[in-house]
């Protein structure tokens, strides 16, 4: 018996044994297995993530970046449940900001909403080998070129370089080297397809864009504003070799040649090009160069009410909505004249809602490609051009444009009439003292807001300058009853009104002279000094020393001046000499 119990513990100690060795087999065995679920369902969950912000398998799969975009969008607004990217444009052929305001503004594109950038470089871009004599002598560097995509990596930006390959390359084809491309040969605006070394060119230059931004799942090839066709003395001959007979088979020609090349290297690449040109091929022509699934259309306007353009009306708009992917582009800047210095931010937020009132219509019908907004930001029509609204300045716009396409905003009306939790959410943002102007006109009348966001110096020295030019106007309205420009030419001018002048003009002096020292330091802090340069050269020089060379020709005259000529001033000899002269 006392063996028998024997043998029963032994055996019961056994069946322990055993089962304590399967539980902890079993527990390796659910470690292990759940550690590679753990895996799969986080490679899931984020192929998950890019399937919802692509919606089209869009996705570069050598980007990192993107896993993070759909968080990024959760504020903006969505359209029938459809949610829209939005990227902020630079156009860098006007005033190409330091790398260290990139360092700053970054951050608050994301903060404020934003989830990318539309870098448009043109001269800017650092071209080396057979190009390398079109960059700026200020072009940024590789370097540069690497950092930038660094911070928008870092602030969770994609980036979405812009690179012309038909018109608007005036920064190339003004050079003699390659004036023998134009399609005019009058004008270097716009590369003729009809030589094969345009090709040559033109693949050189991608290239290089495309090594310095490995990771873009986005490029756009432009191809707006393409004014001339088959004028080149080379395309008779390229006319009678592939029968080409007219503008729009040439423009369909050359884009699939640009857009095949770019998809042989990178099949994954969305290529963009505007809709301007493009929306006068008819489908036969899409089809037969395959444009439908290489390029990708983005339909622009700046317009406060933009459902009178002609890609919303019928079966333009239809045909749109075939591609692949379908974007926008609206303006906070450079789109309202070609010299405007100041900004009518209540006309670019209007031309916002009126988007997002059309794309309210035509997402659920005709766009259910729709997929993104650029909000473009231009700083020169072309590249011959001058400085328009200038980026430090324009910031509010930009926050104001952006903030229209947020959720908490999305159902405002107009700026005018707008509650104040939009005008306290801008102030806030960009730290200013008091309300932020929206129109031209309140730059004259409203207080001059102390702001922080970078570049704010410039803005305020900007809203200062009208009401300067108001007492410029003021103080000279009274100087010109007295010093006219026959005094000034004879030097025959009246002390005692001379000294009332200067009291005029001595305060107006002082404060042109404070906003060229202000606005200056204020433009080096974002730009190179030539570009501050190259503005008041525009802009200021020009009535500045007009004003100046009166108050100084006043001031020596009012303290050096003892006798004056008798009459007539001016004689009849003197006079002739000073007309022949002039003649």
């Amino acid at each position: 018996m006392f063996l028998s119990r024997r043998a029963s513990g032994f055996r019961a100690i056994l069946i322990i044994l055993t089962i304590v060795l399967i539980l902890i087999i079993l527990s390796k065995y659910f470690v292990k297995n759940n550690h590679q679920r753990s895996i799969s369902m986080s490679n899931y969950d984020t192929n998950t993530k890019v399937n919802i912000l692509t919606q089209k398998n869009l996705m570069n799969k050598n980007s990192e970046f993107i896993k993070n975009i759909p968080n990024l969008q959760s504020n903006l607004i969505q359209i029938v449940n459809h949610s829209i990217s939005l990227y902020v444009h630079f156009d860098l052929k006007g005033a190409s900001p330091k790398i260290s305001y990139f360092e700053k503004l970054f951050p608050l594109l994301h903060k404020w909403g934003a989830t990318g950038i539309c870098m448009e470089y043109e001269d800017m871009f650092p071209f080396d080998g057979i190009v390398s004599s079109i960059k700026h002598k200020q072009a940024y560097t590789k370097d540069d070129i690497e950092k930038i995509n660094q911070l928008a990596n870092e602030n969770h930006l994609d980036v979405m370089p812009l690179l012309q390959t038909y018109g608007h390359l005036e920064f190339l084809l003004k050079l003699k080297d390659f004036s023998d491309l134009r399609e005019n040969p009058k004008y270097p605006q716009v590369i003729t397809p009809c030589i094969n070394k345009t090709y040559t060119i033109l693949f050189s230059m991608i290239d290089q864009y495309l090594n310095l931004h490995p990771n873009i799942r986005f490029f756009h090839i432009g191809h707006d504003e393409v004014y001339y066709f088959l004028t080149n003395p080379a395309c008779e001959e390229f006319q009678r070799l592939t029968g080409i007979q007219n503008q729009y088979d040439l423009f369909a020609y050359h884009l699939n040649i640009i857009a095949n090349y770019i998809k042989k290297k990178s099949p994954d690449l969305i290529l963009f090009v505007w809709h301007d040109v493009l929306q006068n091929l008819n489908i036969q022509m899409l089809q037969k160069y395959n444009l439908l699934n290489l390029i990708n259309p983005v339909l622009w306007s700046y317009r406060e009410d933009m459902h009178v353009e002609g890609f919303v009306i019928g079966p333009q708009a239809d045909l749109f909505g075939q591609y692949q992917t379908l974007w926008g582009a609206t303006a906070f800047k450079g789109a309202t004249n070609e010299i405007a210095t100041l900004s009518d931010v209540k006309h670019y937020h209007e031309n916002q809602l009126s988007w997002i009132k059309q794309l309210q219509l035509y997402i659920p019908t005709k766009w259910k490609n729709f997929d993104g907004i650029i909000l473009t930001g231009w700083s020169r029509y072309d590249h011959f051009l001058s400085l328009c609204e200038l980026l430090p300045y324009s910031i509010p716009s930009m926050i104001y444009s952006i903030a229209a396409w947020q959720q908490q905003f999305s159902s405002l009306p107009k700026l005018d009439i707008v509650p104040s939790s939009l005008h306290e959410y801008v102030q806030k943002q960009l730290e200013c003292s008091s309300a932020l102007h929206i129109t031209v006109q309140d730059h004259s009348t409203k207080p001059i807001p102390k702001c922080k966001f970078p570049g704010a110096g410039v803005y305020e020295a900007m809203i200062s300058l009208p009401r300067i030019w108001l007492q410029v106007q003021e103080a000279e309205s009274f100087v010109n009853k007295y010093v006219t420009d026959l005094h000034v030419r004879y030097k025959y001018i009246h002390i005692k009104r001379g000294e009332e002048c200067l009291e005029k003009l001595t305060p107006v002096i002082n404060l042109l002279k404070a906003f060229l020292i202000s606005f200056t330091n204020s433009m080096n802090e974002v730009f190179p000094s030539q570009v501050a340069i190259e503005w008041l050269e525009t802009y200021f020089m020009k009535r500045y020393n007009l004003v100046n060379e009166r108050y100084e020709f006043i001031q020596h005259a009012v303290n050096e001046q003892k006798s004056w000529l008798p009459r007539p001033i001016p004689d009849r000899e003197s006079f002739e000499i000073n007309y022949k002269n002039k003649s």
